[in-house]
């Protein structure tokens, strides 16, 4: 399969950003207008899933097309991001990947209301940072 050329690969990261970016302030819409209910927590736990998927993918693609970086999957992908300056704290990006699959491979009442309280103090602030230190580099 032949690679796409650097200016097709850039439109691509580009638009999976983009795609990153819209997850995230919906996440974050779902967590300004939180009313607390059951439903609205399983929202913003769905929501997190979902834009923490595009935000390790999106930065993937970067590391590969700007870095020539080769490694994949999200734990690779945080690791390179650390090293390579795109994330402050690796431990916190380690946590939130940790959260996201225990939100997605298993569900506990007592796991989700840990997780939910995780992402709405915490997370999304990680999230916000990268977004605000991201925008323009990519």
């Amino acid at each position: 399969m032949e690679r796409f050329g650097l200016k097709e690969s850039i439109i691509k990261d580009e638009i999976l950003y983009q795609t990153f970016q819209k997850a995230y302030f919906k996440l974050k819409e779902f967590i300004d207008t939180d009313n607390k209910t059951e439903i609205s927590q399983m929202a913003i736990i769905h929501a997190y899933e979902y834009t923490f998927e595009l935000w390790w993918r999106a930065v993937q693609k970067h590391l590969e097309y700007i870095e020539d970086i080769q490694d994949y999957g999200p734990n690779a992908t945080i690791k390179n991001a650390f090293q390579y300056g795109v994330i402050e704290d690796g431990q916190t990006w380690m946590d939130m990947l940790k959260d996201r699959n225990m939100t997605a491979h298993t569900y506990k009442e007592d796991i989700a209301n840990d997780i939910y309280q995780r992402i709405i103090t915490k997370h999304i602030h990680a999230l916000q940072q990268f977004v605000e230190d991201f925008d323009g580099k990519i």
